[in-house]
């Protein structure tokens, strides 16, 4: 028998064999959200960017240069680089990331503490906020060399963005000192703000004008309906640890906790004297911290109260505000709130149990007191699941369902005893025995990808409780316009 040469026959046979071979099974971790980015090596390998003709000389003459002259130093750098432009800004993150994070961070404070222009700080800090995001606060301090390799650190970008919201509450008429600012962080100027005060009261009717400054609201601007002190992390050591890395955790599922903490200081409603305060909020990013528990070495949120003499004014901590983001709720960063502040209010995401707490058998929300707000998603995932969103009379599927299997919560029956989907009450087992049937998209362990499409060509999507009972999926499905099949007596914001 003759041997086969690779002739172009054979080529052929072999080609045809190679495109039928079934493709390698894809998972969450093969996502792009959780590819190696391209400056984490050079993060990791060369912190100091000494690779670079341009910035590893100007670290040298950063670090030689007095505090309060470096500013002109990066500044000149920055033009000289054409660093104004978004897309060299870009370019340059990927060859040295922390140069580019010092250099922007001490442009925006000279913007906002020396030119006194809270818009351009903030368009400054913006661009610094999108690539120091991307690192956790640890990782940024540690590549950083505690300020020795680069001369920046996350508590001074955390106390900068604290002060830049704090700056932006605007509105009114302004003063001889400050510059009227027409909108703050959020977007929101008096007009927006009258209707929101105005439907605070029984009549609806517009609130008065100030004469006066009345917290952060300035004379000329609506008056608001109440007053929030919002405690600072500057001046309490015990609460800065639980608000590192502001722009690293506000990207994540738990960002909600972050964003509640940018409203308030934005907001005109604020006032920094507690004396005059109807309400006190404590911040904290404990969800995100505790989930990136490799870094985070403990969690003590009753430390932050323990120097103040606020939260004892009124019975049970009444008038203090927290945001829970997870679904630990306030029984993991705060597991003694019980005896802290049990009349406080809570605004979180989990109105139930979280499967690890095995002991904690009465859930930390409170209809009675407590506010359900979403989880954070983010506006790239309402904008593409609009977009992929199918018309209904499209739509091939009729249910869908990602996720893991988790048994129902101890306290409703021994874990142990229902592992599958032999068992009801495991209902994310029952759904994942049904992969592969008709008119079912069903799976666990997929890209996010694959999942949005699903969500987006489906009529139902099934949101069946978790390790707690929220989850960001429920959100999603307001964007993907679908129906949402959840587990009876579920309680979720909206």
């Amino acid at each position: 028998m003759r041997r086969p040469t690779l002739d172009g026959s054979l080529w052929t046979v072999l080609a045809v064999g190679q495109a039928a071979a079934p493709a390698p099974r894809k998972t969450l971790q093969d996502d792009p959200a959780f590819q190696r980015k391209n400056y984490q090596e050079n993060i990791e390998k060369d912190a100091e960017c000494n690779r670079s003709p341009e910035w590893g000389p100007f670290r040298a003459q950063l670090l030689q240069t007095e505090e309060d002259m470096r500013v002109e130093l990066a500044y000149e750098k920055m033009m000289e680089w054409g660093l104004e432009n978004v897309t060299k800004v870009d370019e340059q993150s990927k060859i040295c990331l922390l140069g580019l994070v010092a250099m922007q961070f001490y442009f925006a404070h000279m913007l906002l503490f020396e030119v006194g222009s809270v818009e351009a700080a903030a368009d400054a800090f913006r661009m610094m906020d999108e690539h120091s995001g991307a690192l956790h606060p640890d990782l940024l301090d540690q590549a950083a060399g505690y300020g020795k390799t680069w001369p920046i650190s996350a508590d001074a970008l955390d106390s900068l963005r604290r002060a830049l919201l704090r700056a932006s509450a605007g509105g009114g008429t302004g003063g001889p000192d400050r510059r009227r600012r027409f909108k703050n962080a959020f977007g929101l100027h008096d007009e927006d703000w009258s209707q929101v005060w105005g439907s605070w009261r029984p009549t609806g009717a517009a609130p008065e004008r100030l004469a006066g400054p009345w917290g952060a609201a300035q004379a000329g601007a609506p008056k608001p309906s109440f007053r929030v002190f919002v405690y600072d992390p500057d001046t309490m050591p015990a609460l800065r640890a639980l608000t590192r890395g502001g722009s690293f955790c506000k990207h994540n599922q738990w960002g909600m906790e972050v964003a509640l903490h940018d409203w308030f200081l934005a907001c005109p409603c604020r006032t920094d004297d507690p004396e005059e305060a109807d309400f006190f909020f404590v911040p904290h990013y404990t969800s995100c911290l505790i989930n990136h528990a490799d870094t985070f070495t403990g969690c003590d949120t009753s430390s932050a109260l323990s120097s103040s003499a606020y939260y004892r004014r009124m019975d049970g901590g009444r008038d203090h505000i927290f945001a829970w983001g997870s679904g630990m709720a306030a029984d993991g960063p705060f597991a003694t709130w019980r005896d802290w502040v049990p009349n406080a209010i809570f605004l979180m995401t989990e109105p139930e149990l979280w499967n690890p707490y095995k002991e904690v058998v009465q859930a930390s929300y409170a209809p009675y007191k407590d506010i359900l707000v979403p989880g954070r998603i983010t506006v790239d995932d309402m904008i593409a699941l609009g977009k992929m969103a199918k018309p209904f009379d499209e739509r091939s599927i009729l249910g869908h369902f990602i996720g893991w299997p988790r048994p129902p919560h101890p306290s409703v029956m021994p874990p142990e005893e229902c592992q599958n989907s032999s068992c009801p009450l495991n209902v994310r087992s029952v759904l994942l025995a049904r992969k592969g049937e008709e008119m079912l998209h069903v799976d666990v362990d997929v890209p996010y990808m694959e999942s949005f499409l699903g969500l987006t060509s489906s009529l139902f999507c099934f949101v069946p409780r978790g390790k707690s009972a929220w989850s960001s999926r429920f959100f999603q499905t307001f964007f993907a316009g679908e129906g949402v099949v959840e587990k009876p007596g579920s309680i979720s914001a909206f």
